[in-house]
């Protein structure tokens, strides 16, 4: 990855802390770590941690152990990050240890969606009552909204390959190929061109399949005449890209191609509403969602238009309809939506109907300060079809 300017990453996040009322922060999530440290282990599931970085304001400390120091020096040096390890002890008695060290900490913060409750309790009972543990959501999420030139480029490679594994994959399409073996094959194709891996599991859905948003590649083989949708990304210095393509092995059906107009309709508008000076998620969608709504669609349609990606392929910001209605929630969703210059976001809206399948489009879009930018291959504008 290129130069990341970690001062500038940390000086921000603690502002961020500062505004929280808190005077320092527990992270805990796996790519709020990498993102303030360069720390690149990752967490398996929220009983497991690689380890956690303590944001006060004197300092920045990685507390971990020897089993995550495979090339932790050239990882974490570039940040500055001090560095602690747990060797012969658990890592709540380090940070507890850490903070007695420095003083002045009454108030910490912690990331409340990525902790266990025997975690939290640990942590909690090391720290006494000298320190207050004060939950907080999107404190750093918040920070990472807005990308970098370090975090624009590594994207841009990803969008790349998945870009160029995608067409390697129209090559290979056949009927009676199942799912799973599409799915393999494009996973195969990004990584030989240079990508880490998969930034999530890769959807295919072939006819029925693809009515579920979420559906899971199964033994289903592809036909001929039927939507064929793909949802794919992959990682190249841990960032992800996004897409989903719908394509057709062999002739669609007059239904077919109506559904596919309607949702590239559906995408244009959300495109134009960017390009016409919209930076609110809500307006996103609503102009996408119209255009399906106004085609007779709009149950067909149930998730939002859009998310934020980055170290995660899901985060801020968030373009939605949903809306709570309590003043306190609409303010914080509020801030989530708003799209700041450098924001990487998606573009996906989609039609789903069951015992027929799916239409899915997604590409993603860099919003700069005057600008739009499709960072991906554009959808076509016709449905794309292949020989098989």
């Amino acid at each position: 990855m290129g130069h990341v300017d970690y001062a500038a990453r940390l000086a921000k996040t603690r502002q961020r802390i500062e505004e929280a009322g808190l005077d320092g922060l527990l992270v805990v999530s796996q790519y709020n770590r990498r993102y303030l440290t360069g720390f690149t282990p990752t967490d398996h599931d929220v009983t497991e941690s690689a380890g956690q970085a303590l944001v006060t304001r004197g300092g920045l400390t990685l507390v971990t152990s020897t089993f995550a120091l495979n090339g932790i020096e050239d990882e974490v040096k570039p940040s500055g990050a001090n560095v602690l390890l747990t060797d012969g002890d658990f890592a709540w008695n380090v940070v507890a240890g850490a903070l007695r060290d420095e003083g002045g900490v009454k108030r910490l913060g912690f990331e409340k969606d990525w902790i266990s409750y025997e975690r939290y309790s640990r942590f909690r009972e090391a720290l006494g009552d000298a320190v207050e543990l004060v939950p907080v959501d999107d404190v750093i999420e918040r920070v990472r909204a807005t990308k970098d030139d370090a975090e624009i480029a590594a994207m841009r490679r990803a969008a790349d390959v998945a870009n160029r594994a995608f067409a390697a994959l129209l090559e290979e399409l056949r009927v009676g190929m199942t799912e799973r073996q599409v799915a393999a094959t494009l996973e195969r194709r990004m990584i030989d061109l240079g990508a880490e891996g998969p930034s999530f599991p890769t959807i295919v859905g072939s006819g029925p399949g693809g009515a579920l948003p979420h559906w899971v590649p199964s033994d289903h083989p592809v036909q001929a005449g039927e939507p064929l949708l793909i949802d794919f990304g992959c990682r190249v210095d841990g960032y992800c890209s996004d897409l989903t393509r719908t394509v057709c092995i062999g002739e669609p059906g007059a239904k077919l191609v109506e559904i596919y107009g309607v949702v590239r309709a559906a995408q244009d508008a959300a495109l134009d509403a960017l390009r016409s000076g919209v930076r609110r998620g809500r307006d996103m969608d609503a102009a996408a969602r119209k255009v399906i709504e106004d085609a007779g669609y709009g149950k067909e349609f149930m998730h939002s238009l859009g998310h934020g990606v980055g170290l995660a392929v899901h985060e801020l910001p968030v373009a939605s309809r949903m809306r709570s209605g309590a003043p306190e929630a609409e303010a914080k969703m509020a801030e989530m939506e708003r799209i700041e210059p450098n924001s990487v976001v998606t573009n996906e809206p989609g039609v789903y109907i069951a015992g027929w399948g799916g239409v899915r489009l997604e590409d993603m879009i860099l919003v700069g300060v005057d600008s739009v930018e499709v960072f991906t291959d554009r959808n076509p504008e016709r449905i794309v079809t292949v020989a098989g």
